[in-house]
């Protein structure tokens, strides 16, 4: 396996077009042909299902993405490591976040490290909640934003909390429920609720969704991750419920307390962090930042 079949592999994967793909690689079209053949026949599986009008992903080929894009990646940052000059060091970390809104809280802090070294190169992976933990494991991300209940089990060899997240419940500006100061079960019986879906949903938030017995409601509308999920309950067409985290708010939306609920924590998940390593002033960055962080319920007052 090499760089060249893993480029043509992601351009066509990108594209399902082996011409367009061809001309983002820079190399004819029968040469993408060659490299993803070859690369299939080392895999021992078919990556694409091609026909005279159409390329689409196998299933093997569509697991086979993030694989894909993490030995690219590595592979081409070694090369680029090797061949810059000591003095030009970069200081690069490998950040994993699972959603959007998990990237919005990243972000300040992200610009933080980068006035701290100018040589700053962070390297961002999203992914669904589980692959990301894999990847941590096999350290191809060194650290992962992420939101985590108080029961929850152990993910890595670290945890450092930032912030707590309250559990709110998420509804459209002209819902009844929006009047609200504060939202009990009662107030959710009957309604159509959005659910993300499990294998999209973090583990502090399906533990909210059990306590709620939100998966027992027979109207229950599923949404493929958090972002669909508050694109649905800004559309009307439920209410849905989230740990409420830094930079969230949506001014078409309302946020409103879920009683008997705990909070949850917003942190970094890491394994053991050395002092003057690039992840160890990250972290450090992220505590000092988050520590003097607004209440998010008091944010949402404003909104």
């Amino acid at each position: 396996m090499n760089t060249t079949q893993l480029e043509c592999f992601l351009a066509v994967a990108e594209t399902l077009n082996f011409s367009k793909a061809a001309s983002m690689v820079n190399i004819s079209q029968p040469a993408v042909s060659h490299q993803i053949s070859s690369l299939e026949a080392e895999l021992g599986v078919r990556l694409f299902l091609r026909t005279n009008k159409s390329v689409q992903l196998t299933k093997e080929g569509l697991s086979f993405i993030g694989d894909a894009e993490t030995i690219f990646r590595t592979a081409m940052n070694s090369i680029h490591r090797l061949s810059t000059n000591a003095s030009e060091k970069k200081q690069t970390l490998a950040v994993g976040v699972h959603n959007q809104f998990e990237l919005d809280a990243l972000v300040p802090i992200l610009e933080i490290t980068g006035k701290v070294y100018p040589n700053f190169e962070p390297e961002i992976t999203m992914m669904p909640f589980k692959s990301l933990d894999t990847l941590l494991d096999e350290n191809n991300v060194q650290l992962i934003f992420a939101i985590k209940a108080d029961d929850e089990a152990p993910k890595a060899e670290c945890f450092t909390s930032l912030c707590e997240c309250p559990v709110m419940l998420i509804c459209r500006k002209d819902d009844v429920l929006a009047k609200k100061q504060n939202i009990g079960i009662d107030d959710i019986n009957g309604r159509r609720v959005i659910l993300v879906k499990r294998h999209k949903c973090p583990d502090a938030a399906m533990s909210g969704y059990m306590k709620l017995g939100m998966p027992n409601n027979s109207n229950i509308l599923l949404a493929d991750g958090c972002e669909a999920a508050f694109a649905m309950a800004k559309a009307g067409l439920g209410i849905t419920a989230f740990p409420m985290m830094p930079y969230m708010c949506d001014d078409e939306l309302s946020y409103i307390p879920i009683g008997g609920l705990p909070p949850v924590t917003l942190g970094i998940y890491s394994k053991k962090l050395i002092k003057g390593e690039t992840a160890f002033e990250f972290v450090l960055n992220a505590k000092k930042f988050y520590k003097n962080y607004p209440d998010p319920i008091d944010k949402t007052k404003n909104v």
